[in-house]
C-alpha cells in the first residue's frame, strides 16, 4: 500500500508549488524539503529492512535520499492524468532503486523482499521508471560506483546522502564548479595534492582558474565531489546525477 502525504509550508504552498520552486533552483527550499521528509524516506525503507535501529548509517539510507531527490527532479504532475500524488511517486522511485540495490547485493531477483514486488500499478510513472533507467547491468555498475564514491567522500569528511547540501543553487554555478573540477583533474599535480592531502589547494588552483579564492572556498565541497566523480570516471553516476549537476 502506498504512503500518502499532503504537504503545505508556512506560506500555504502545496507540494507541487514547492517542487516547482526547487526545479527553478531554490537550494534552500530543496534542502528543507528533503530534511523535513527524511521520516518519510525512513518509513519507506523500513518496510523491508530488518535492522532499522541504525538505518541512517546504512547504504540503504543514502540510496533512499538519492532516490527521493531523483523523484523531485522527475515528478511532473501535468503528465499524470490521475493527479498522481508526489509521495506515492517518490515511494515508487525509492522502491525501484532499492530493488536495483538488492539485486546488486544478491545478484539474484529471488532474494528480494517479497513486498517490493507486490505493486503492479500500470501508471505512467511506473512505465517511466521501468523503461528509462537503463539495463540491469548499468544499474549494477551504478551502485558499485555509488559505494566507491561514498567511501572517497568519507575520506574528506563528506557523505553522499548530504550531496544536495553541497550543490550550488543556480545551474550556472554548478556548471562553473564542474568546469573547475575538470581543470583540477586535468592538472595531475593539483589533483594528486587534493587526493593525498584531503583539502582543496586554493592557492595553486587560482593559477589555473580565474575565480576569486572566496568563490572557490564557498563551493569547496561541491568542487571536491565533482573532482572525485570525474577523476574516477564514474560514467553512470555522472548520468544519474545529471539533473543536480
Amino acid at each position: 500500500m502506498s504512503i500518502f502525504f499532503t504537504v503545505y509550508n508556512s506560506d500555504g504552498e502545496s507540494v507541487v508549488q514547492i517542487i516547482e520552486k526547487i526545479k527553478e533552483g531554490d537550494k534552500e527550499v530543496r534542502e528543507k524539503f528533503i530534511k523535513d521528509y527524511i521520516p518519510f524516506v525512513l518509513k519507506v525503507l523500513s518496510k523491508d529492512i530488518r535492522e532499522t535501529s541504525n538505518l541512517k548509517n546504512c547504504d540503504e539510507y543514502s540510496i533512499g535520499l538519492i532516490a527521493f531527490n531523483e523523484a523531485i527532479e522527475k515528478y511532473d504532475s501535468k503528465k499524470s492524468s490521475t493527479g498522481f500524488n508526489f509521495f506515492s511517486f517518490a515511494e515508487q522511485v525509492i522502491k525501484r532503486r532499492m530493488i536495483d540495490y538488492f539485486r546488486f547485493k544478491s545478484r539474484s531477483r529471488y532474494e528480494l523482499p517479497f513486498s517490493y514486488l507486490e505493486n503492479d500499478e500500470k501508471s505512467y510513472e511506473e512505465r517511466y521508471l521501468r523503461d528509462e533507467t537503463g539495463s540491469k547491468f548499468d544499474r549494477i555498475e551504478l551502485f558499485q560506483e555509488i559505494k566507491n564514491f561514498n567511501k572517497k567522500l568519507e575520506a574528506f569528511g563528506m557523505n553522499i546522502s548530504e550531496l544536495y547540501k553541497y550543490t550550488p543553487k543556480h545551474k550556472d554555478s554548478r556548471k562553473m564548479c564542474v568546469g573547475i573540477a575538470r581543470k583540477i583533474v586535468e592538472n595531475k599535480e593539483i589533483y594528486q595534492k587534493l587526493i593525498n592531502k584531503k583539502y582543496l589547494p586554493i592557492k595553486e588552483l587560482t593559477k589555473i582558474v580565474e575565480f576569486h579564492p572566496r568563490t572557490l572556498q564557498r563551493n569547496r565541497n561541491y568542487i571536491i565531489s565533482m573532482c572525485l566523480i570525474y577523476g574516477n570516471d564514474y560514467e553512470h553516476l555522472r548520468s544519474y546525477l545529471g539533473n543536480t549537476m
